[in-house]
């Protein structure tokens, strides 16, 4: 049991134990993988997509990597930094 300030928590948010816990780790990890290959297959390093979608490039390698819940919106960035639709980056 972990306690944040007067709330106790039963994961500990700053462990891995939360992201293996989180019910849709496995689609945040396919996602991650899915903007990956598109830029890899585009020779783009993290620093060329995040400049290109306007993001953070911390941020661009936690999406990547599984670690956060991203919104629409950073899809449509990082779909137009790659220069290819939305919906492509849900075909997995």
């Amino acid at each position: 049991m972990v306690k944040y300030g007067k709330f106790r928590c039963n994961i500990d948010m700053r462990s891995n134990t939360y992201a293996s816990q989180n019910p849709f780790q496995r689609e945040r990890d396919t996602l991650g993988k899915t903007i990956k290959k598109f830029r890899e297959k585009k020779s783009m390093t993290q620093e060329d997509l995040a400049d290109e979608a306007s993001i953070n490039v911390s941020y661009l390698a936690k999406i990547e990597n599984g670690y956060v819940n991203t919104t629409v919106r950073y899809l449509i960035k990082i779909a137009r930094g790659l220069k290819i639709q939305v919906k492509e980056l849900f075909e997995f």
